[in-house]
């Protein structure tokens, strides 16, 4: 920060503190001001007695031109208190906001946090709102916090806390483009967030941006290398992008730097999970259950070990308990989907999958498990339809594939080969040979059971 900016700051600073020590005076200055009246107009209360008064119609030109000047005065007070308890104070709110964006920069927290706090002091509108963003967060109420917030910003788009706000209730609803947008915008106005790059990088690892994330995680370490937050979450994308060997090194590292708490034996499970140690990965996670048995993670994670030995029965159970903590988690209902379609529990699969595109219509895989339901129970039209919807999101080679043994099922031969020939084109990695066999049968007109 130059040496022009710390003196208008400073200044800034000196001006606040008047303005808050002599405000009760100041108060009584603006009030005297606004009584004040002009010498000669009290004159006139003493006119000779016998003299006549005129009609109230006529008018007298030293009276007007007196009535015009007391006018005129009473305007200008006006403005200048308007000024003084408006404008001056905005100003000066702006100055200090930008004032803690360089002190929080430079590291500078403590003079940065005064300087916030003296800000919001001198503009009540700001004060307010942030105030209620805070609090709708607080009360889940997110699309009202996103409203509150919103208004703060346009009081002040230099005030990083409204970004960060508005952030975690676009997390919340899972709009995570959004919410990846304003804290970005956070770290623009203080390249020194933690925090932001921390809960920046969480919303990436949602939307399966692990190198991004890891990026992210990184620079969270380099700004506070003993933060066990930012050492967590990177564990976690590093074993969900199958580096198991560097998430297992900062889970432990996490454990190190904080408290053993439920995160703490999530990572490790989710860890072990990864490398197949199904053993190791229960023990750890059911103990993160223990310490926190509203969290949804852990029993996801154990949800899929279950699911992995074949305990479907417990795989069950724990994606229940998801979805009774969060009705609305669509994982959930698409991995219990894929439970009951392996015991063939058609009807409930197709129930589950039908809920979790509910959620989210632009999900792909349920609309290709649910086609695969579909046709297993001879519904191949509806089949066809939901196929064809999860290319029109995401065009693979197992769906074409898939979709092209439903036509040969239906003895429509032309639009499964089309199908069928698609399917084997993109199948780059060769992992869907079958499909070459029913593009074969397909053309001689035999259906592929």
């Amino acid at each position: 920060m130059n040496s022009d900016t710390i003196i208008v700051s400073l200044c800034c600073l000196f001006w606040v503190i008047i303005f808050f020590v002599f405000k009760p005076q100041l108060a009584i200055l603006l009030n005297r001001l606004a009584k004040f009246e002009l010498g000669g107009a009290k004159n006139l209360q003493h006119i000779d007695q016998d003299f006549e008064p005129e009609s109230p119609t006529s008018s007298s030109p030293v009276l007007t031109i007196l009535t015009k000047e007391k006018i005129a005065v009473r305007i200008a007070i006006f403005v200048i208190l308007s000024y003084l308890i408006y404008v001056v104070p905005a100003s000066l709110s702006r100055m200090l906001i930008e004032f803690g964006n360089s002190e929080y920069s430079t590291g500078n927290e403590k003079i940065g946090t005064v300087s916030y706090s003296l800000a919001l002091e001198l503009n009540n509108s700001l004060k307010k709102v942030i105030s209620q963003c805070y609090t709708d967060n607080a009360q889940k109420q997110y699309e009202l916090a996103i409203s509150d917030c919103s208004k703060a910003i346009e009081i002040d788009p230099n005030y990083v806390n409204a970004y960060s706000y508005r952030a975690l209730a676009y997390s919340n609803l899972k709009k995570y483009d959004q919410a990846i947008a304003d804290y970005t915008k956070g770290i623009e106005l203080v390249p020194t967030i933690m925090l932001s790059y921390i809960n920046r990088g969480i919303m990436y690892s949602n939307q399966n941006k692990y190198d991004l994330a890891i990026a992210d995680l990184t620079k969270a370490i380099d700004i506070n290398p003993k933060e066990p937050l930012a050492y967590l979450n990177r564990g976690f994308a590093y074993a969900s992008k199958g580096n198991s060997d560097l998430a297992m090194i900062d889970c432990n590292k996490a454990r190190e730097l904080g408290e053993k708490g439920w995160d703490m034996y999530y990572c490790l499970g989710f860890v072990f999970n990864a490398q197949q140690k199904y053993d190791l990965a229960l023990t750890n996670i059911n103990e993160a259950i223990e310490l926190s048995p509203s969290e949804l993670g852990p029993y996801l994670t154990r949800g899929s070990i279950y699911g992995a030995q074949q305990k479907n029965d417990l795989a069950i159970f724990d994606y229940t308990k998801v979805i009774e903590i969060d009705p609305n988690y669509k994982l959930a209902y698409f991995y219990r989907g894929t439970i009951y379609a392996a015991q063939k529990n058609y009807d409930l699969a197709i129930s589950d999958f039908g809920k979790a595109i509910e959620i989210d219509p632009n999900y792909v895989d349920p609309y290709v498990l649910r086609g695969n339901a579909f046709a297993d129970t001879q519904k191949f039209s509806q089949a066809i339809t939901d196929y064809q919807k999860a290319l029109s999101i995401s065009a693979t080679s197992y769906t074409y594939c898939v979709q092209g043994i439903t036509y040969t099922k239906m003895n429509e031969f032309k639009s499964a080969i089309t199908s069928l020939e698609q399917g084997v084109k993109l199948d780059i990695k060769n992992e869907n040979n079958w499909c070459k066999s029913a593009l074969e049968n397909a053309r001689i007109g035999i259906p592929t059971p």
